[in-house]
């Protein structure tokens, strides 16, 4: 019995372990889905929430999730009485009802199982204007008329709908190719 009694502690640790390991990766798992979506990197953070890379679990098309986290504090008004929560679902409803080319499309719109609201959006490939000044410099004035009047083009048609975009810098006007 003596000589058996270390094994079978070895193999009972383990087995614990192996529990406790296994639980783990599964509510890590857990909290990295959203509804049909996989959360796979985060992208960038700003004052309503955070941005993340995600993949449908079934279609496994890429997309990126605006995530509002954080549940307001206090009363939770924003400045000037407004609540984040509304004004989160607002801003969903209109963009999703927006037509330009210019404004990225929206596929989704909900509340995760931690109360959490997020919306989904197409995930787009290239680069905002902020990296590629650094990387490349100056832009041509040309260019920068061309950019412009598709960004006006965009806030145009968000402004009509009584969206207004509180957050323009370089950094989130970002510069893809649709098609070939």
């Amino acid at each position: 019995f003596w000589m058996i009694l270390p094994y079978l502690l070895v193999v009972g640790m383990a087995y614990v372990g192996a529990r406790v390991v296994y639980a783990l990766g599964s509510e890590v798992k857990r909290a990295r889905e959203l509804g049909s979506y996989r959360l796979e990197e985060k992208l960038g953070q700003g004052g309503m929430g955070e941005v993340w890379r995600a993949r449908h679990r079934l279609l496994a098309r890429p997309a990126a999730i605006k995530l509002m986290r954080h549940r307001p504090q206090g009363n939770g008004a924003l400045p000037g009485g407004e609540d984040p929560v509304r004004r989160f679902e607002r801003e969903a409803q209109v963009i999703a009802s927006l037509r330009s080319q210019h404004t990225v499309n929206l596929f989704d719109f909900g509340v995760a199982e931690d109360g959490s609201f997020y919306y989904v959006m197409e995930l787009l490939e290239g680069l905002d204007i902020d990296r590629l000044v650094r990387r490349f410099g100056p832009l041509p004035a040309a260019r920068v008329v061309y950019l412009l009047r598709q960004i006006c083009h965009s806030l145009s048609e968000a402004e009509s709908h009584g969206l207004v975009h509180r957050d323009i810098k370089p950094a989130n006007i970002f510069l893809c190719r649709y098609g070939e």
